[in-house]
């Protein structure tokens, strides 16, 4: 690596997010079905997870002891004032003053202090991954080159994205959805739907005579199948050409997944659970339960992606990140990695997402022709105007 990336860092802050007025993440889809909703939690019909009503992140903000700044996201959509009080509280006391070679020497030292404790996953991890990612934009910053270009001498420069969810209340309000992006030079779409595959495959035969041109589908139950339930959907939807069928059964469960891939139809892509190299580690041994290997960088960062990534492409699996809730430091850090990822999957895209903050932010990743194009500006590519956020600050 050309580049310096040694750091000690002088002060860290981290922001709660909120954004009151904005819409849920479902955007009225499937509306008709029932939620469960508290003030600021719902739950979906058909599915176990936990979604925020309106969008909520976390920022970090690190200053290194030159006093360049840099920022950090994580994908913590639901509670991320748990993830401020451990950056605050915790983790600036440990790392404020301390010399470290690298980000990757952060990491492990971070995750090293709390490992014998069982802290190998959760909140601790979501704020390693948005510090790392704040100390990579610094360290980018700092040097003038885009952190793609500080970890690889030949980043992708064009990377052709995905929409992530259509979501909109009918089928019809759906199909128009994906025509408008289509007409942005959008290539592939994924949908989500619940465990049942009968409902599942009504839903994407709905979409693929709608909107026939589109090239690739991806679909994604969000870990509602049952073993036999994923088998058949793993079937019809290969039999209807789906690129990838994602998060099939519960998170936990590697010989299900290893029976499951091995059977006809749809590969399987699993991944944004996974915190750690740590985590991933036996499920990259035989029999392989997954085809494509989806790290999501707000839950990583920078540094433990890039040894994800090289574990996964020696086990012949190829990587492309996952993207999920986020603002726009956590999908400029995603795209960064995907720079540095496997060019035979489109790159998952958040649309709506990244300019939730307006004026208050100012990213040059910019979407057109259904792709992004790595830019040139030092670090992750986004900036935050500190002023401006204020009002979406939450204070407590």
């Amino acid at each position: 690596m050309p580049y310096a990336t040694d750091f000690s860092i002088t002060r860290l802050d981290s922001i709660h997010l909120a954004f009151k007025n904005s819409s849920s993440y479902w955007e009225g889809y499937r509306a008709d079905e029932g939620d469960r909703l508290t003030d600021r939690f719902e739950f979906k019909k058909g599915w176990q997870t936990v979604y925020a009503r309106y969008v909520e992140s976390p920022l970090i903000k690190v200053t290194l002891a030159d006093g360049t700044v840099g920022w950090g996201e994580a994908n913590c959509g639901i509670g991320p004032e748990v993830l401020c009080a451990i950056v605050n509280n915790v983790m600036a006391q440990m790392v404020i003053g301390q010399e470290f070679g690298d980000p990757a020497a952060l990491w492990d030292f971070l995750y090293d202090s709390q490992r014998g404790r069982g802290y190998s996953s959760g909140y601790w991890l979501d704020a390693l991954a948005a510090l790392d990612i704040a100390v990579w934009d610094a360290l980018g910053r700092r040097e003038g080159v885009p952190v793609a270009a500080m970890v690889s001498d030949n980043p992708r420069k064009e990377i052709p994205a995905y929409l992530s969810g259509v979501r909109r209340s009918t089928l019809q309000e759906r199909i128009e959805h994906l025509k408008k992006w289509m007409d942005t030079g959008l290539r592939g779409a994924k949908i989500f739907l619940t465990g049942d595959w009968e409902a599942g495959t009504r839903e994407l035969d709905g979409l693929q005579a709608g909107a026939p041109e589109l090239e690739q589908w991806m679909v994604d139950t969000l870990w509602m199948c049952d073993e036999a339930g994923a088998a058949i959907s793993k079937k019809e939807y290969g039999a209807r050409g789906v690129r990838f069928f994602e998060c099939p059964l519960q998170p936990e469960d590697l010989t299900g997944h290893q029976r499951l891939a091995s059977l006809p139809g749809a590969p399987i892509a699993l991944g944004e659970h996974f915190r750690t190299r740590y985590q991933l580690e036996p499920w990259l041994a035989k029999p392989q339960p997954l085809h494509v290997y989806q790290p999501d960088i707000g839950r990583t960062g920078i540094s433990d992606f890039i040894k994800q990534q090289d574990m996964a492409t020696a086990a012949g699996i190829p990587t492309t990140p996952h993207m999920g809730t986020g603002v726009s430091i956590f999908q400029a850090a995603t795209l960064q990695c995907a720079a540095l990822a496997s060019p035979a999957y489109l790159q998952e895209f958040q649309g709506g997402l990244s300019d939730k903050l307006g004026d208050a932010s100012d990213t040059a990743w910019r979407y057109e022709a259904g792709a992004f194009t790595l830019p040139d500006r030092p670090g992750i590519g986004a900036d935050i105007d500190e002023d401006a956020i204020e009002p979406f600050i939450v204070r407590r």
